[in-house]
């Protein structure tokens, strides 16, 4: 960045000084003398606090360095609807597990029967919830799969699993899921209660929950 001396200060100070010192001049002329005394005092106060504003080489430095701080923060920003880290790591899991992989699912298989901003009912236990990620079969550690599914219900790791966010009534619980397709039955016109919502959806439109341009880009035919 380059160096700002105390005569570039001086000229870029004296120039902004101009107008108002022409301002002040014009109301100085055909004023009696009272009037005069109180555009002095004022004069002598405002070219104090210009002093200190524009003739200080400090103040300059402190002004450029803020400048160039946000300048960089503005170039590191992430662009409008692109994955921002934290939704990111709201839904990355390790190895990919539990509908956390950051891979497109395109083409879409045609045996997944339900799309990310399906709201739905837990067949079984009953809560509500919405889908915010799927996988065409259940991807997990193997305890928490056998842990799941004894020997009897092998056969449901093949089936198509989804990440949901339980509804909570007061909104502030953060539950999530990792549930087999058969336990879902869609719901439409209810809304869910959840604090990652608006992480991972932009609205609701009557019916489903509308994703996020990150979201959309992993599911890109939901």
């Amino acid at each position: 960045m380059p160096q700002l001396t105390a005569a570039a200060a001086l000229q870029i100070g004296l120039l902004i000084s101009a107008l108002p010192a022409q301002y002040i001049l014009t109301r100085w002329f055909g004023s009696d003398s009272t009037q005069r005394i109180q555009a002095s005092r004022r004069l002598i106060h405002r070219w104090s606090e210009f002093r200190k504003s524009y003739l200080s080489l400090q103040a300059w430095k402190d002004w450029l360095n803020e400048w160039s701080l946000k300048e960089r923060s503005v170039q590191n920003e992430d662009p409008p609807g692109e994955s921002p880290a934290f939704e990111v790591l709201l839904f990355k899991e390790k190895d990919g597990y539990f509908a956390g992989s950051p891979e497109p699912r395109s083409p879409r298989p045609y045996f997944v029967k339900y799309r990310v901003g399906d709201v739905f009912k837990h067949k079984r236990e009953g809560f509500r919830g919405v889908i915010v990620g799927w996988d065409e079969n259940a991807r997990a550690p193997e305890e928490w799969l056998n842990e799941k599914y004894p020997s009897d219900f092998q056969n449901l790791k093949h089936t198509p699993h989804y990440k949901v966010l339980v509804h909570a009534n007061d909104g502030t619980n953060s539950i999530t899921r990792y549930i087999p397709e058969e336990d879902i039955v869609i719901l439409t016109g209810v809304q869910v209660n959840h604090p990652l919502l608006p992480s991972f959806f932009i609205m609701f439109d009557g019916d489903r929950y509308i994703m996020m341009p990150w979201l959309k880009q992993i599911y890109p035919h939901d």
